[in-house]
């Protein structure tokens, strides 16, 4: 948590808010039920690895929530675990993000305390991307998820500012970068759809031809029968 509240606080400096802020761990935090007076922020799929503290085991994931509720002058934060595949019994393990994910996180963050608390007006393309820094395999196992068993993964909504347009308000869902593969996939569709679209060209080309063609003959047999 130390990692998190430096950061925070170097944040804060730079926004040169004139309140002191803190940031605090709350294990009982639920998302869509803050406080009368608090606001809320969810960060979705994050990128995150865990390890087991059982039989070691390692695993990443990039479906770690994490949910801030948000006063004036108090931030309390929780961040949803998973447990280990392989045990029989595991344990909920804490997630461990890299540094450039926290930053990211908090940035956003920050740009939510101002525009809920100083009318700073925030548009979303300021907003950074939580960037998917490795590859992850394998299906989402919902049930060694605490978000999904609390029925929170289900609920994951596009707005990213608390407060949008989205009917669903104060939610937040953190965009992953496009893979190569699949930028790919989709310049390569183009042809595709252009040679479809030709074809019915080509056809009344030939039957043009075709009936050319024919009326030369036509015009031959019939020039030699009358002579």
């Amino acid at each position: 948590m130390g990692i998190w509240q430096d950061i925070f606080a170097a944040k804060i400096a730079d926004g040169h808010l004139k309140e002191s802020w803190v940031l605090e761990e709350d294990d009982t935090l639920q998302i869509r039920a803050p406080r009368s007076g608090w606001k809320e922020f969810v960060q979705y799929r994050a990128l995150a690895r865990f390890q087991c503290s059982q039989c070691f085991h390692e695993w990443s994931s990039a479906r770690v929530h994490v949910v801030f509720h948000m006063c004036r002058g108090k931030v309390r934060m929780r961040v949803f675990r998973q447990a280990c595949r392989r045990c029989p019994d595991p344990r909920l393990e804490e997630p461990e993000f890299s540094r450039e994910t926290v930053e990211r996180l908090l940035h956003n963050l920050l740009l939510n305390i101002l525009k809920n608390f100083y009318g700073v007006p925030i548009q979303p393309c300021v907003l950074r991307e939580v960037v998917v820094d490795a590859a992850v395999t394998g299906p989402h196992d919902s049930t060694r998820c605490e978000g999904c068993q609390l029925g929170f993964c289900s609920q994951a909504r596009p707005a990213l500012l608390s407060g949008s347009l989205d009917p669903l308000v104060d939610t937040g869902k953190a965009r992953t970068h496009r893979s190569p593969k699949r930028q790919g996939t989709r310049r390569s569709a183009a042809p595709t759809h252009h040679s479809f679209n030709s074809f019915p060209w080509k056809c009344c080309c030939f039957v043009v031809i075709s009936l050319c063609v024919l009326a030369v003959l036509l015009f031959i047999i019939i020039y030699f029968t009358t002579q």
